[in-house]
């Protein structure tokens, strides 16, 4: 009886026990299933319009979309500058507050616009980048590998393609042709990977019909770069990202899988203060300790800061406030007695009586009177000016008798020219010898020696007749002669 009681009792126990046995297995494949988020279709699917760009434009991407914020003000930012070159634009945004990975797609104009465009594709892609980068990375490997299995992977013009054995898998590196020139290749998944394997269509981006086609891959224009874009790549053996501690200072023309195997490579960590927004509950679940408690701090600061703006009172009230406290609080309130004005004794010997007022009144009274007669007999009146005038009348005329002669000589000598007023004066002080004419057996006109002094003759009156009356007896004498 005893061994049949112990046996019915283990048997409930255990009935009780099944129960909690399996909610305990669905918690724990809940949590592998929040941990691992997306299966391998989806992250394909994601991966695959990207996977076969170049490394160092592979490992921009990967940073910038944990950054979605910077790339949506990036993408808005060069739509509206369009006509910037990449050089210009990597002047322009050195003082920029975005992530050094979006800053270096900026020049890139289509790319940019491709994932701002598409914000679910770029938050699956943050997420999964957040979450585990080697599974990222890894899933990258497998499609490069169908790529090259179907000859669409191969070194070109565009791009150089190496192959590393690696334990029991193949690493595939894919760098520029030319290190300063970058060429962005858009495909058609369906016909770069070969069939799909999977039931979920691939993301495929679409491209300018002016691109050029080679190999099942339409390539864009040449974006040429400086050493500025080339400061980050991946260790494809520890399966990890990794950027340059210092700025690159010329292009490395090596094999690209030494680059990374360089010690002033580190490895890259995502920046919490910097994303300004909320994580996804598939990232908040993956590392709670991390992106839950910097999800709170965001959102703890934010409340502050909106609590401050509107409660809180400006920089110049909060002045006015202290002063206010400082004088309430540290002063006591204090009275002040106004004390009357005494008179001196002058001014009481002045004005006794009150009779120097009204004296003071009578005499400001008569100045003014006094001014304004003065002022009377100065201001200029007709019958002052009449009355001035009939005075110096007879003095003008007496003066001005002699006007006429001194303005008709003072017109005359204005009319000369300046070029011969010095010659006027030259033959007043040493006049030239008349000319005279020559003997002869017919009469001849009387040629004149200078222009200057028969000038100057007309225009001197008297001396101008008297030379002509010379003259003219000089050659009545002559011609009686003969």
């Amino acid at each position: 009886m005893k061994n049949i009681a112990l046996t019915v009792i283990v048997a409930l126990s255990s009935a009780t026990a099944l129960p909690a046995l399996a909610q305990s297995n669905t918690n724990l494949m809940q949590a592998t299933a929040s941990t691992e988020q997306y299966s391998d279709a989806q992250l394909d699917s994601i991966l695959a319009p990207i996977a076969l760009y170049p490394d160092t434009l592979l490992t921009h991407i990967l940073i910038a979309s944990t950054y979605p914020l910077d790339v949506v003000a990036a993408d808005r930012w060069r739509q509206s500058n369009k006509h910037l070159t990449p050089e210009q634009v990597e002047n322009v945004l050195t003082s920029v507050s975005w992530d050094p990975s979006v800053k270096a797609l900026a020049p890139f104009t289509e790319l940019l616009n491709t994932m701002a465009s598409d914000l679910d594709w770029l938050q699956q892609l943050g997420d999964n980048v957040l979450i585990n980068q080697g599974r990222v990375l890894d899933r990258v490997q497998v499609l490069r590998q169908h790529a090259h299995n179907t000859g669409n992977l191969v070194t070109n013009d565009y791009i150089e393609v190496e192959t590393e054995r690696e334990n029991t898998r193949e690493i595939i590196y894919i760098e520029p042709r030319q290190r300063e020139v970058v060429y962005v290749p858009y495909y058609n998944p369906h016909a770069v990977y070969g069939h799909w394997w999977h039931a979920t269509s691939p993301v495929q981006w679409r491209h300018n019909v002016s691109y050029h086609h080679h190999s099942n891959v339409f390539w864009s224009p040449s974006i040429r770069l400086s050493t500025f874009f080339f400061f980050g790549s991946v260790h494809w053996h520890n399966r990890h990202v990794v950027i340059h501690r210092e700025p690159v200072r010329r292009y490395y023309h090596g094999s690209p899988r030494k680059r990374v195997i360089n010690r002033e490579y580190r490895r890259w960590e995502h920046n919490t203060t910097h994303r300004r927004a909320r994580y996804s509950n598939h990232v908040v679940h993956s590392a709670p300790s991390r992106y839950e408690k910097a999800g709170q701090r965001r959102e703890k600061y934010v409340s502050n800061k909106q609590f401050r703006t509107m409660n809180s009172p400006s920089r110049q009230g909060e002045k006015q406030a202290g002063k206010l406290a400082t004088r309430t609080v540290d002063k006591t309130p204090s009275t002040r007695t106004i004390e009357p004005k005494t008179v001196t004794p002058i001014r009481e010997s002045r004005f006794k009586n009150g009779q120097g007022t009204v004296n003071r009144k009578q005499s400001i009274e008569h100045a003014l009177k006094r001014n304004q007669a003065v002022a009377k007999m100065n201001k200029p009146t007709k019958e002052n000016t009449l009355t001035k005038l009939k005075k110096d009348k007879p003095v003008r005329i007496a003066s001005d008798a002699k006007a006429p002669k001194r303005i008709e000589q003072n017109i005359k000598e204005s009319r000369l020219p300046k070029q011969y007023t010095n010659k006027e004066r030259v033959v007043r002080a040493s006049p030239q010898p008349r000319s005279v004419a020559k003997e002869s057996s017919e009469p001849k006109r009387i040629e004149r020696t200078s222009n200057a002094y028969t000038r100057s003759s007309k225009q001197n009156g008297n001396s101008q007749k008297q030379v002509m009356r010379g003259e003219r007896s000089v050659a009545k004498r002559n011609y009686e002669k003969r």
